[in-house]
């Protein structure tokens, strides 16, 4: 990436990366509603993390063709901490795409915004200052989800088996990969973070698709949906980098949470899920305070 001194411009380049991530993840997400999901989703898993690293590197080839070489040049200690954080964050993938095949988006991405929360309190461990206005803006959006969460506590312990506690590990796990996420592109350099880091989630896929071994591969959706969703998550994901990259840890957490009312009007357009009131004006809150965030930073 090249260095740019105006801290104006690094914002502005941090919101615009961001937003068009989020609309590009917001399609993305849609993709993992497909058919099969519900009998074999590591085939689906597994085929969207291929695809991505044959993305990843086709971009990184035009993009930056001697970073290509560079994410290879050296196996050490930091490679196998690229490939564990991509295994990471491959996780909480894996997660999201077991609690929206089922879950009403709502609910997941409810769950999902405990991601702020962690990132704050991870940037705060890795030294980045956490202001009055925002700790203010933590314990409001915690009180509102625990009173949602005790207003409809009935329908999440009705939800089957473990399912009801997945999109909210789903968030712990984004919430602390992200910001190492952003700690690692400034240690070991953009390109390099993000081919080592796919090839950690395709080597977790792996890892599930042995593990569970059942589906088919001559499903023609699967294979339409996730050459679609590899393409718009390869790109998205390389914007989400690079607003962290330009914007840092805590501004990258504030406009990710953006990805609620995207990625909730997305599915409603999609599938025309209901909305609930409270969940919306919770989403609202979220928005607003991310703003007030933003605005004080």
């Amino acid at each position: 990436m090249y260095p740019i001194e105006s801290p104006t411009l690094l914002l502005t380049l941090a919101v615009a990366a961001e937003t068009l991530s989020l609309v590009l993840f917001g399609r993305a997400n849609t993709l993992w509603r497909s058919p099969g999901m519900a009998e074999y989703p590591q085939r689906f898993v597994l085929l969207r993390s291929v695809m991505v690293i044959v993305w990843v590197h086709l971009g990184t080839a035009i993009l930056a063709p001697n970073s290509l070489g560079a994410a290879y040049g050296q196996l050490d200690f930091s490679t196998l901490i690229l490939l564990g954080l991509g295994m990471f964050g491959g996780l909480g993938l894996v997660l999201f795409t077991l609690s929206i095949r089922s879950m009403p988006a709502q609910r997941v991405f409810f769950g999902g915004s405990l991601h702020l929360m962690v990132a704050v309190a991870v940037g705060w461990l890795l030294g980045e200052l956490i202001s009055p206005l925002r700790l203010v803006v933590i314990a409001l959006l915690l009180a509102a989800q625990i009173a949602i969460l005790w207003r409809d506590r009935g329908l999440w312990v009705r939800q089957q088996g473990a399912l009801r506690f997945l999109p909210f590990f789903m968030g712990i796990i984004w919430g602390t990969y992200f910001p190492l996420y952003g700690i690692a592109i400034h240690e070991f350099g953009f390109w390099r973070t993000l081919v080592s880091t796919e090839w950690g989630v395709l080597i977790l896929a792996i890892g599930w698709a042995v593990l569970r071994q059942n589906g088919r591969w001559d499903d023609r959706s699967m294979w339409r949906n996730m050459a679609e969703q590899s393409v718009l998550s390869s790109v998205g994901q390389a914007l989400s980098g690079a607003a962290l990259w330009w914007g840092g840890v805590i501004v990258h957490s504030i406009l990710t949470n953006f990805n609620v009312l995207v990625n909730v009007s997305a599915f409603r357009i999609r599938f025309g899920e209901a909305l609930q009131a409270k969940y919306v004006l919770y989403f609202v809150l979220y928005v607003a305070l991310a703003i007030a965030l933003v605005w004080g930073s």
